[in-house]
């Protein structure tokens, strides 16, 4: 064709452009974002309301039902859930894959806006959050020192803060750890008795009195002076002396003093009191930038620090992230040298393997570049399809150039070897790209119905397809020029070697190859005669393979090696902070032992995000440990060695979570018990959980998400009564709410620092149980009457939250799963346990969720994938052959992969997963070359008059040596990733090793099948 001659003959052309793409490429390639994952978020908007004081039952009737009934209207909505706690409700709503976030949350907010008005008055504006991983911190920073852990917080918000978020590419930073100074104003409650007066009016007084106001403005001259009422606080003194009710100032009621806030919580970094700090990134910022650029703070930021105060780094996403990318670089690397031995050996010719070794690199670069125009990150999933590309990358310049070697063994010139090399062999290497790209066009098509795993998949997927397209190019491009023109080919006849050593070497591998070659032919044609028992004879071992793919066991994806591990304690409720401190500092102590970490923070007190409690029963230990190639003792020893203390926490539940990245759900055992009364969801929950704790031990820690009830005194208000007597429930529900938890009056600035003025009873009066008697609100007709005359106390028990899932309470039951026990082996076992050994009560359903339903919605998609692919590849077939039936022959490898694939994970005892299949749909398009090859050249030896017979031995001979090279520099360039890719690489290990086990039994076996099935099925035409 004209494009080969031109680029032979225009070699500086060629150069050029190619220059020009790497030098791009090399400038863009540091602009590029750097991740452990692609952005894989799920349209997640999240609904919270505050309402305050109220219990979770009454959060459930007051708001989140009233908001799940406008809310779950919207389109394109997949699930809704919610949390309903003391006083706050997070209603989440999660959308289909293809729904744009800003559209859904517009889509939200036009909803609540027509139902904000049904919602209690005394209840907060629902506000709206667009959930991403960007909100998630990338690192976290330690403050600990000689001050408390209130002085440090200031330092902390003071100057630490607010230096760390000036830093380029970081978002925000929060602290945590310790409390909020305020204006404590401590009222007497016998005062208040005395001056017959209330703690709502002293709260109206300090609100009243400090504000500050615009007047107008007035013109005097040419001048315009604007008029401000300034009446705001200045001092303590001003607060102490304002006046409540007629002469009773504050001061005659309450001591007014700074203090902080009443202990909820406690933070400890490596048995230090101190504060947290979590840096969160920019969502376009880029992770290792960000997390070095804080860290290159650090030394300016502690140099301006009070003395004995240190601020350091306990965890950083960026390292563990450089550490992963570190490893598949290295992967990378030595792929391209073991594919680059192997060809040495095959060619045995420098000046060949040089070109090709040469159109790795440039196709890799370029690849690159257009991963860049196409918004792709380097990340995990793209730096694991350039590895596995890079098998596919080479196996258009092998076949050119061992065409054009060939040329050259005719006694072609250089220039006309080049041209035609090249041009017999376009065709077939395009039509061989095309079927391998092809595959990846349904995984594209239908990442949205993968859903998170989908777009990873979209980002290798088109990663591979890029690859391929460049490597094709080259391959028509720059092997023949370089070919041609400055790495110019000499067979062995042309210019001899003249090292004796290396001749002899070289003439060892020559006879190895040609007697190799020899013996397969006499294999083939002595199985020619015996065509339909081989065939029989693989049939059979593929239904045996098949048969033993049933007893396999599969996973979503395997876990990534952590380096850090959070530990949840959770102890009876209405366990006091201090009690809780006890448990864990007995728990702390048991870690110790064990060892092996870097960094421990353990939080003492469970704080309830977006308006919810605080609760004093609960308390968490992360442990930080050493990158997992330094790891003295692994996160899963250290787990399985406090697995064995648990029996010293009786009454407490003891919980693992790991903060590490990967695929998959948190929880691989989920299990969504639906009701309509908590207390049977509840009840049937425990029951579960107890039998699967008894019946399967590899589930580990099993649980439900149910506390045991909170105990609570329940006021009961008698209406009738208190609208007799001129009062209503708001003001009494507020007198009582401030007595007992205080209230923020007003706020006072001080130095630039906006501090609450929180009115609260004295310690001494908080100290036992509310005293409706000497609790008194004011009717309208200004009589003081206690609260006692309307309302009573009483005790219960209330559930801490209420969860509801698509407007139904749900209870989930989680557990872990043991090393080596597969998702569904548990998913079995489970719904035997559920049919078999439990009696479901009426009004109870369930729903197995977690890693089970994701697998099954995969494993559907999957299939459909798979024969998408195998159409296409079909049809490109059949095109190429302008025959129905060739394409036939060539499908016969698909079913061969199965057989390696399969031996390979019974054999290693390596677990099959979804990323186990991502390598089955990347096989189809890989394993059916060879057939293509061998079908493509026993065709044109037809044509040349060759009987059916010969034609297919002397094919399959022919091209021996250029499908073992192409299955060879595949392999090997993939064995580094699939063996020793390193920690953090464990995810995307199963693609690679999938190919391994696929194609090497699939080459090996396509060399016998191809051929006779061949001549079986054209037996008659060609007899």
């Amino acid at each position: 064709m004209k494009i080969t001659k031109t680029v032979v003959n225009r070699p500086i052309t060629v150069v050029i452009i190619f220059a020009i793409l790497i030098g791009l490429a090399c400038f863009l390639v540091p602009q590029i974002p750097v991740e452990l994952f692609p952005d894989s978020d799920r349209p997640v908007v999240m609904v919270s309301t505050t309402y305050s004081g109220a219990a979770p039952e009454d959060v459930v009737e007051n708001v989140t039902e009233v908001l799940e009934s406008q809310l779950s209207n919207v389109s394109d909505l997949e699930t809704i859930t919610s949390t309903s706690s003391e006083g706050s409700s997070v209603v989440n709503l999660q959308f289909d894959y293809s729904k744009d976030l800003d559209d859904a949350t517009n889509d939200i907010r036009d909803k609540r806006d027509q139902v904000v008005d049904a919602l209690p008055d005394d209840a907060t504006t629902p506000v709206l959050y667009k959930m991403s991983s960007d909100d998630m911190p990338i690192m976290s920073l330690g403050l600990d020192g000689d001050l408390s852990q209130n002085e440090l917080k200031e330092v902390a918000t003071d100057q630490v803060q607010p230096l760390l978020e000036r830093l380029s590419g970081v978002s925000s930073v929060s602290v945590s750890g310790g409390q909020d100074e305020i204006v404590k104003v401590e009222v007497s409650q016998n005062r208040l008795e005395a001056y017959n007066i209330s703690l709502t009016e002293v709260a109206a007084a300090l609100d009243d009195q400090n504000y500050q106001i615009g007047s107008g403005d007035i013109i005097e001259g040419d001048k315009d002076y604007i008029i401000r009422t300034d009446e705001e606080f200045t001092s303590l003194e001003e607060i102490e002396n304002v006046i409540i009710k007629d002469n009773v100032l504050l001061k005659d009621l309450a001591d007014v003093d700074f203090g902080y806030e009443d202990e909820d919580s406690r933070v400890y970094i490596n048995d230090k009191a101190g504060v947290e700090l979590s840096v969160t990134k920019e969502s376009d910022a880029n992770s290792v930038e960000v997390a070095a650029a804080v860290e290159a703070a650090l030394t300016s930021i502690n140099d301006d620090l009070p003395d004995g105060i240190q601020l350091s780094v306990l965890s950083n996403d960026a390292s563990e992230i450089s550490a992963i990318m570190n490893q598949t670089y290295l992967a990378l690397i030595e792929g391209i040298l073991l594919s680059m031995i192997v060809l040495f050996i095959f060619l045995r010719n420098k000046s060949s393997t040089i070109i090709i070794a040469l159109s790795i690199p440039i196709s890799i670069f370029i690849t690159i570049l257009f991963m860049y125009f196409k918004g792709l990150s380097l990340n995990l999933m793209t730096l694991t399809g350039l590895i596995l590309g890079l098998g596919m990358v080479v196996d258009c310049s092998i076949v050119v150039q061992e065409n054009i070697f060939k040329f050259r063994e005719r006694g072609t010139k250089l220039k006309s070897a080049a041209e035609l090399g090249t041009k017999e062999m376009m065709m077939s290497i395009t039509a061989s790209t095309l079927t391998t790209i092809c595959v990846f066009i349904p995984i594209i098509l239908f990442s949205d119905s993968l859903e998170g795993f989908g777009t990873m998949l979209a980002a290798l997927s088109w990663t591979i397809a890029i690859a391929l397209v460049v490597s094709l190019i080259v391959a028509l491009t720059f092997v023949p020029t370089m070919s041609a023109n400055y790495l110019k080919i000499y067979t062995r006849k042309q210019r001899p070697l003249k090292n004796k050593g290396l001749a002899k070497l070289d003439n060892f591998f020559d006879k190895g190859f040609k007697n190799m070659s020899l013996r397969y032919e006499r294999q083939l044609s002595a199985l020619y005669n015996h065509k339909g028992k081989m065939l029989v004879l693989v049939a059979l071992l593929l239904v045996l393979s098949l048969y033993e793919f049933t007893t396999m066991g599969v996973d979503l994806a395997p876990s990534m090696s952590d380096d850090s591990l959070s530990i949840s304690l959770e102890l009876p409720m209405g366990t006091t902070l201090d009690e809780t401190e006890l448990a864990t500092n007995q728990m702390v102590n048991i870690i110790k032992e064990i060892g092996g970490y870097n960094d421990m923070i353990v939080t003492i007190g469970e704080g309830g995000s977006f308006g919810g409690s605080t609760y004093s029963n609960k308390a968490t230990i992360d442990l930080v440990f050493p990158d997992a190639v330094d790891q003295v003792i692994t996160v899963d020893d250290v787990k399985n060695q406090l697995r064995t203390h648990f029996d010293d926490f009786a009454g407490a539940s003891v919980e693992f979570s790991s903060q590490g990245p990967g695929m998959g759900n948190s929880d691989p055992v989920d299990i969504l018990i639906y009701s309509d009364s908590l207390d049977d969801a509840s009840a049937f929950a425990t029951t579960l959980r107890d039998t699967i704790e008894e019946k399967l031990p590899n589930i580990s820690e099993p649980v439900t998400d149910i506390d045991e009830g909170l105990p609570q005194y329940e006021v009961t208000i008698d209406r009738e009564r208190a609208y007799d007597l001129g009062l209503d429930m708001y003001t009494i529900g507020n007198e009582i709410a401030a007595s007992i938890d205080g209230t923020t009056a007003t706020v006072y600035r001080n130095s630039g620092d906006e501090l609450d003025v929180q009115l609260i009873l004295q310690e001494s009066d908080r100290t036992s149980i509310p005293d409706l008697n000497k609790i008194f609100v004011t009717n309208d007709d200004g009589v003081r009457i206690a609260v006692s005359n309307v309302a009573s106390l009483s005790k219960s028990t209330s559930p801490t939250s209420i969860s509801r899932e698509n407007e139904k309470i749900v209870v989930h039951v989680t557990g872990d799963l043991a090393d080596g026990y597969a998702s569904t082996q548990a998913q079995d076992d489970i719904q035997n346990l559920l049919d078999n050994e439990l009696v479901i009560p009426d009004g109870i359903t369930y729903e197995l969720s977690g890693d089970f339903e994701d697998i099954n919605t995969m494993s559907t998609q999957f299939s459909i994938i798979a024969i998408i692919a195998i159409l296409l590849v079909f049809g490109i077939m059949a095109a190429q052959f302008e025959s129905l039936k060739d394409p036939f022959i060539v499908l016969s490898s698909i079913p061969l992969m199965l057989i390696g694939v399969i031996a390979f994970y019974k054999f290693t005892g390596y677990t099959f997963s979804m990323m186990s299949a991502v390598g089955l749909v990347v096989l189809v398009g890989l394993v059916v070359n060879s057939g293509i090859v061998l079908v493509d050249y026993t065709n044109l030896l037809l044509k040349r008059g060759r009987n059916l017979k010969d034609a297919c031995v002397e094919a399959a001979g022919s091209r021996l040596r250029p499908i073992l090279m192409s299955a060879s520099t595949t392999i090997l360039g993939m064995i580094p990733l699939a063996f020793f890719g390193g920690a953090g690489t464990e995810q995307v290990q199963p693609i690679a090793q999938t190919i391994i086990g696929g194609l090497f039994a699939s080459t090996l076996l396509t060399l016998f099948v191809t051929p006779l099935l061949f001549a079986l099925v054209n037996r008659r035409r060609y007899s």
